[in-house]
């Protein structure tokens, strides 16, 4: 976890103040630890914690596919800039040349923030950066398990992942992009087959 700054005295709301404003809005939304999403025991009821089993991001291939527009930009951009005389039409490309770059480091944080789990009882995905999405599948609805790796996803090994479950179309049925689909199967396949 990232540290957030110290602590200040209280607030009249009783709730801890946080030195340092950019520093508290990162801790509560920049920085997402997955094992919160994982369900906690309970005693009373006699239910024992989730247990994370396997935990992967999608393979860089998948970046690429999304930014090839953004890093062409900023390949050919800076030569093309440093060519132009000075004058507006270099200020609006140098602009335009640095909010591409700023969409290509959102696009990069979001794939390494975005994540899929297998835990004991269900099938995870989630990510978001400052916008959270998600979504879960019981291993209990699990019906059939396919992978299939293109000629390139051979080589740099990824492939997709093709889930199907008891019952309507659910959000996890086609895990693209996925590195090492052989192990991920395999492991999700232990999981359910219990």
């Amino acid at each position: 976890m990232a540290d957030i700054g110290p602590v200040t005295s209280s607030p009249p709301s009783g709730r801890p103040r946080r030195a340092g404003l950019l520093r508290g809005l990162a801790g509560k939304y920049v920085v997402w630890d997955p094992t919160a999403l994982l369900v906690p025991a309970r005693p009373d009821i006699g239910r024992p914690a989730e247990q994370l089993v396997y935990s992967e991001r999608r393979h860089v291939v998948a970046l690429f596919l999304a930014a090839w527009p953004e890093l062409l930009v900023c390949v050919l951009g800076p030569p093309v800039l440093a060519r132009l005389d000075r004058g507006s039409l270099q200020t609006v490309l140098a602009v335009v040349i640095f909010l591409v770059q700023l969409r290509l480091l959102w696009k990069l944080v979001e794939w390494a923030i975005g994540r899929i789990m297998i835990t004991d009882r269900r099938l995870i995905e989630f990510g978001g950066f400052l916008r959270r999405k998600g979504g879960s599948m019981p291993l209990s609805k699990l019906t059939d398990l396919s992978y299939q790796q293109t000629f390139p996803g051979l080589l740099f090994d990824y492939g997709m992942v093709h889930v199907e479950s008891a019952g309507q179309d659910q959000a996890l049925s086609r895990i693209r992009y996925l590195r090492y689909p052989v192990a991920f199967q395999q492991e999700l396949a232990a999981r359910a087959i219990k």
